[in-house]
């Protein structure tokens, strides 16, 4: 009897034994089956994604590496040039979009197997716009969604405009003009606790994008022109409350209702206002206002030289054009992306709470609809963030006193930075 069980045991134990060698062996396998790729970022936003890819192509892992700040740009460039480094993936913020699709390290996604012309009639036309190199390939495909509006307290517009509807409000803020009568009434009424805007950025930030450089030839836009005229005026009628751009008190600004109107593209919705007025759910709204614009972006591109462009081709076009998994990003991380289809579809459901339970998607579905067409060049971000922006403070200082001197500090350094360049 002893013998009998003592077999019978070992049997059982034997049985298990081989269980459990088989199932580390199917991990084994599977991990051995499965294809790495590298993903780089200059944020971590795209975690999500990759999770929900993975789910899907179990067969392939993705090793993503997020290199936040300034070096970014930097590191990309060199890993590119060093075959055995570059990733096979990777991520291109949009003021540097056009400073990197002319090289020969991004793929051509026109060719087949991607044929990805066929897929990006499913964008906005502002973002394909971008997307395609000096002889029309598509080298990069922007995901993201970026049409801005304007962010306004609703509390502030109950008290000041007699009401927080978002059309109402909309139809108050038409012009510029309308906005600075508020502002000027505003001010006084509050003691000059309330201002309409926060700083002269809510101005021109409403119009970058307008390229400056025209088949290698400095062109300024009359709109530039225009503006400078537009914060010197908002600043005499002390429409602004003066915050520098990014600081402490442009931020707590937003927590305590100091300003009435915010112009910001979509992602400012996360990253600005429910980051720096956590507290102020429900406070907020959506309007038309001025000018319609974005701000921002992200594109995604795959190495030329990579060894795994199948998977790294399964990675864009999942997180471009995968209807169900765009779906699902925007309902559980209230994304909004550069799929028109998904996002036309979502318009009528989705809703955001800290907007007042605003339909948002229907409101940037429609905003991106209007966004101004401009294919960027290289040159466009220093010359707006670095040269226009710097005499436009001057001039609002009156350190630069008339819009003729404007014009020739402007291209002054515009010489100085891209002697490459005509400048008349």
């Amino acid at each position: 009897m002893k013998t009998f069980k003592l077999k019978y045991l070992s049997i059982i134990a034997l049985v298990s034994a081989v269980m459990i060698v088989s199932g580390c062996q199917s991990k084994g396998e599977q991990a051995s089956n499965q294809e790495e790729i590298t993903v780089w970022s200059f944020t971590d936003e795209a975690g999500y994604a990759i999770e929900k890819f993975e789910e899907k192509y179990p067969d392939i892992k993705v090793n993503f590496v997020n290199i936040p700040g300034n070096f970014y740009i930097t590191k990309l460039k060199s890993a590119l040039q060093t075959t055995s480094k570059a990733p096979d993936v990777f991520m291109i913020e949009n003021a540097n979009i056009r400073e990197l699709i002319d090289v020969p390290y991004l793929e051509n996604l026109s060719s087949s197997p991607y044929n990805a012309n066929e897929l990006i009639p499913e964008q906005y036309p502002f973002v394909q716009a971008n997307e395609k190199d000096s002889e029309g390939h598509i080298r990069a495909i922007g995901y993201q969604g970026t049409p801005g509006g304007i962010y306004y307290r609703r509390d502030l517009a109950k008290e000041y405009l007699g009401t927080d509807d978002p059309v109402k409000v909309g139809e108050q803020i038409g012009t510029w003009e309308d906005i600075f009568e508020i502002g000027e009434r505003v001010q006084q009424e509050s003691g000059n606790k309330v201002h309409a805007l926060a700083n002269w950025n809510a101005i021109s930030n409403s119009y970058d994008g307008i390229p400056w450089v025209k088949d290698g030839k400095l062109v300024i836009d009359p709109t530039y022109m225009e503006v400078l005229d537009l914060v010197r005026e908002a600043r005499q009628r002390k429409v602004l409350a003066e915050y520098e751009e990014g600081s402490a008190g442009h931020a707590a600004s937003m927590q305590k209702g100091e300003v009435m109107f915010y112009p910001g593209a979509t992602w400012a919705l996360q990253y600005t206002f429910k980051a720096n007025a956590p507290d102020t759910e429900g406070l907020w709204g959506l309007a038309p206002g001025p000018s319609s614009f974005s701000a921002g972006g992200t594109y995604i591109a795959m190495y030329s030289q990579s060894e795994k462009k199948d998977s790294a081709w399964k990675f864009i076009e999942f997180y471009n054009f995968d209807h169900d998994f765009l779906s699902e990003l925007a309902k559980e991380q209230d994304y909004f992306t550069s799929n028109m289809v998904v996002n036309d579809q979502l318009a009528p459901s989705v809703t955001s709470a800290y907007l007042g339970g605003q339909k948002h998607f229907e409101f940037f579905s429609e905003a991106a609809k209007q966004v101004p067409v401009y294919e960027r060049t290289k040159y466009d971000s220093i010359i707006n963030n670095d040269i226009y922006k710097n005499v436009l403070q001057l001039y609002l200082n009156n350190d630069i006193q008339t819009k003729e001197e404007a014009v020739k500090r402007i291209k002054r350094d515009v010489k100085l930075r891209f002697p490459e360049l005509e400048v008349d």
